[in-house]
């Protein structure tokens, strides 16, 4: 598979087939409630088995099969070895140490992964879950030891996390001194950028994306305005964790390399959809069936979003093509067609009597000469007190 560098244009496809160079040994999905970045994350799996790739997953919060693509075995095979965490709690577990998936701590964890390890793609969909199980310092001491173990690799070694920014771990994994190099994919659903993109008059652009967008997804993320949206129906936005609607989003695309500065980031707004070939939308289980099997594709940003929302409106029927038009459709010229709830124009009246207004201050410059005239001040003396 041809290698993608950082400055050769879109970089999402890249990502997905794990074909960065430099060699990016982190990369991250944003997971969200409302809308979930498991898609994502499970298209990434996807083609890694599809590459026939060494692979080890670490299932936490979601069983493996619901996790690896549906004609692929659900077990432990010679490419693809499997920790299912989603029955051991500790604790609360009858699974011990000695078990095969049984351990007293992230430590044990990590040896029997970096034990095993001869390179190849690590999985893992609730790094904030083993947190929580055990604690925040070994979560962290786990991970980097699987890092240490993945930069020793060669690529496309990585490991790939589903994480929510909101977790209070999550903002340990972000600082460069934790590790210099990081891709960042934050899905969005389409409607939630369309939204913001029209309240702040910010054109929407894919490569390089628009910074002042950039920035606004960025803080909507952080007050979770989508989630706010989504529970409200509001904006055209709903909960929507598997992208059952239309099978779409947008990914923000940020890759952090090691040299550091401006121009060690690179950052893209691109787009995903299911295949064609996964049928219709209206079956939960036959749409996360097919998707599973079937897989995301990167599509261009414009087949899913209006770019530029702030052109010239136009009417729905034009005379043809010709002078004053826009591909064929007439430019809107009168309130009537613009179908607003306020009027905007002025009748013949209200323009004579609006002219006939004597505005203060305004004359022709009569007498004036333009120059400035000095007035001194006339001395007081200070009084005493």
């Amino acid at each position: 598979m041809p290698r993608q560098t950082l400055e050769s244009g879109p970089l999402l496809e890249g990502v997905l087939n794990g074909a960065q160079v430099p060699h990016q040994p982190l990369c991250i999905v944003h997971d969200r409630p409302t809308f979930s970045g498991l898609p994502v994350f499970k298209e990434m799996l996807r083609r890694a088995v599809r590459r026939n790739e060494s692979i080890t997953l670490i299932s936490v919060l979601h069983a493996p099969q619901d996790l690896l693509p549906l004609d692929s075995s659900s077990s432990s095979s010679d490419r693809t070895s499997i920790i299912d965490l989603t029955d051991s709690i500790p604790g609360y577990s009858d699974k011990k140490s000695g078990s095969p998936n049984g351990f007293d701590s992230l430590g044990q964890l990590a040896d029997k992964v970096v034990s095993s390890y001869q390179g190849g793609q690590v999985f893992i969909d609730a790094l904030d879950v083993l947190a929580e199980d055990y604690s925040p310092s070994s979560a962290i001491s786990f991970t980097r030891t699987l890092l240490k173990a993945i930069r020793n690799a060669k690529g496309p070694s990585r490991l790939v996390l589903l994480l929510e920014p909101s977790s209070p771990f999550y903002s340990h994994l972000i600082p460069p001194t934790f590790s210099p190099t990081l891709t960042l994919l934050s899905p969005h659903p389409p409607a939630l950028v369309e939204h913001l993109s029209k309240s702040y008059l910010s054109p929407i652009s894919s490569f390089p994306p628009s910074p002042n967008l950039w920035m606004i997804l960025e803080n909507a993320t952080k007050r979770s305005i989508g989630a706010e949206l989504a529970y409200r129906g509001e904006e055209g936005l709903e909960v929507d964790p598997e992208w059952l609607g239309d099978g779409k989003g947008v990914v923000q695309v940020l890759v952090r390399k090691a040299t550091g500065g401006i121009k060690g980031i690179s950052r893209s707004l691109e787009a995903l959809a299911r295949s064609a070939s996964t049928g219709s939308m209206g079956d939960r289980d036959q749409v996360q069936a097919k998707g599973n099997g079937e897989g995301l594709g990167v599509i261009p940003l414009e087949e899913i979003l209006d770019l530029n929302p702030f052109t010239t409106p136009i009417s729905g029927a034009g005379p043809g093509p010709g002078l004053g038009t826009v591909d064929g459709q007439k430019p809107i010229t009168s309130h009537a067609e613009l179908d607003l709830p306020f009027n905007l124009n002025l009748t013949d009246d209200q323009k004579r009597k609006r002219a006939a207004v004597p505005l203060p201050y305004a004359h022709e410059g009569e007498g004036a000469s333009g120059d400035l005239i000095w007035a001194e001040e006339e001395d007081e003396d200070d009084e005493e007190i």
